[in-house]
């Protein structure tokens, strides 16, 4: 069970071409049961696979591994529901080998372009009641600014850190965590 309350990443959750998100988890899930593993599709330009594999790799002393927590948008309809559902077929950790998914794994549905990617999770849990302040992270990459979740960064690294007094911080600071989820190797991958 996870017990940490420091996350690796950030991610707003909301729903996805019609699907609520208490289902999408609840597929997802049911991939780990089957296979061990979950492939969860973002877009975000703060997250692609080589920067969430750099985070990763750099928290590999956690003994709880890498996680990443899943927020409620700050107000209702903040995250725009994709409206699109194509099925991904493959996955890279690289660009260059391309392998298909394991059978046991649902559908890994999104708008596929050639910058869509996806976390690699092999645990996914509901914490009760859980919120996080968002002024005591920082963005992985430059640690002096404070997390800025926007739209087409959805998904940010970060550390943690105090950033209360730093003027360019978000207003919006306590979300609600949806759920959490622990990555596991390769962390993300590349989609086709």
């Amino acid at each position: 069970m996870i017990k940490s309350p420091l996350y690796n990443l950030l991610s707003i959750m909301g729903p996805h071409a019609g699907e609520k998100s208490h289902a999408i988890f609840n597929r997802k899930i049911k991939d780990i049961n089957n296979v061990g593993k979950t492939f969860w599709v973002i877009r975000s330009h703060k997250a692609k696979p080589d920067m969430v594999q750099a985070i990763c790799n750099a928290d590999r002393d956690q003994s709880t591994g890498p996680l990443c927590a899943f927020l409620e948008p700050s107000s209702v309809g903040g995250a725009t529901p994709t409206k699109t559902s194509s099925v991904a077929a493959e996955y890279s950790t690289n660009l260059s080998k391309w392998e298909k998914f394991s059978n046991g794994i649902g559908p890994v549905t999104g708008q596929i372009t050639r910058n869509t990617c996806a976390l690699v999770f092999n645990q996914i849990v509901f914490p009760k009641l859980e919120v996080l302040d968002l002024w005591q992270y920082a963005d992985f990459f430059n640690q002096e600014q404070p997390v800025k979740i926007r739209q087409g960064a959805s998904t940010i690294g970060v550390v943690a850190k105090d950033t209360t007094t730093h003027p360019d911080r978000m207003k919006s600071r306590i979300r609600q965590v949806v759920a959490v989820g622990r990555l596991c190797e390769p962390f993300a991958v590349w989609l086709r």
